[in-house]
């Protein structure tokens, strides 16, 4: 059974714009699409930093949980605009509703650290936009654990509903068993001739993070938990291929070539190649120097160098 990760937020909703009222309120913008995986926790981490005076939503349509989670919060005004195709569309439109002196622009699935706002307004006299630089990316992902439901394999954890007369004759010693308690558990219960069985039609979440195991015991600490970055898969090429044409000619028609970001990153070439010199020459001819420069024989190979020494990411 495929499940999607819904992280629910628990304990109590803060509200900081009620718990301090001298504080001056702000407007939070926010586009949604199928975002209900982690937009409770997002929003209760926002309520509780952020003097909220409004909360606004632009929503793509969504066809999960979204906008009913959106109804849960106060302040909350939810624009539904399927019709709106692109996210600069979608901020432009957000940003039209904004009514304070500053204002909070953010993703739905971000949670901020506690502290958060009062750290960024420090810079509120250097810069005109806080950008929050540091980002710790959590990942949230879910493997089967395909031998588990066979009747004779182990259970590897405890998700058990058990009946106390089946269970009161456990025992042992305090000396070894650690690793193999799952096992000990059953072969007890059945041996003590009670009845042992595995219900395969609901399912629980063994939740795991990287991590040292056990690191307050320094007889068990030896080994530590590791993930790999997860990889993005291309489930659809037709689609895939369209949508880079696409950002290619975002790239063309919106970047300034001379924008140090741009200038200095070369896997726009790879975007460029994409396209007609006619229509680069018609929709960004500043960009026609660098254009007619990754067609040379030179540029050519080093772009397939860099595609060999590193795995091509979409924009």
């Amino acid at each position: 059974m495929k499940m999607k990760y819904v992280d629910h937020q628990y304990g109590k909703f803060v509200d900081r714009k009620n718990e301090e009222s001298g504080l001056e309120p702000i407007d939070v913008v926010m586009a949604t699409l199928d975002a209900e995986s982690f937009l409770e926790k997002c929003l209760y981490s926002v309520f509780k930093e952020i003097p909220i005076r409004k909360l606004f939503i632009c929503d793509g349509g969504s066809h999960d949980n979204t906008q009913n989670i959106l109804k849960n919060f106060p302040r909350t005004e939810v624009f539904v605009k399927p019709e709106i195709r692109t996210t600069g569309k979608v901020i432009e439109f957000l940003i039209s509703q904004v009514e304070t002196n500053w204002f909070l622009i953010i993703d739905a699935d971000i949670e901020l650290e506690l502290g958060w706002y009062d750290e960024m307004r420090k810079y509120e006299n250097k810069y005109d936009v806080l950008e929050n630089g540091m980002r710790l990316n959590a990942f949230h992902f879910y493997r089967e654990q395909k031998i588990k439901p066979e009747k004779d394999k182990r259970a590897l954890n405890f998700c058990h509903l058990a009946r106390k007369s089946a269970v009161k004759k456990i025992h042992c010693d305090d000396d070894y068993m650690w690793r193999f308690t799952d096992i000990f558990f059953r072969q007890e219960i059945e041996n003590s001739g009670f009845t042992y069985g595995k219900i395969n039609s609901t399912q629980h979440i063994h939740n795991e993070t990287e991590r040292i195991q056990y690191e307050s015991d320094s007889e068990k600490n030896f080994t530590e938990v590791k993930f790999k970055i997860p990889e993005t898969v291309i489930t659809n090429k037709e689609k895939f291929e369209f949508f880079r044409i696409k950002h290619a000619k975002a790239v063309i028609k919106y970047l300034d070539p001379e924008f140090p970001m741009v200038k200095k990153d070369k896997s726009y070439d790879d975007y460029m190649s994409l396209l007609e010199r006619k229509w680069v020459e018609e929709n960004g001819p500043k960009w026609l120097p660098r254009f007619d420069k990754s067609l040379s024989k030179n540029s050519i190979i080093k772009r397939s160098i860099r595609k060999k020494l590193k795995k091509f990411k979409p924009l």
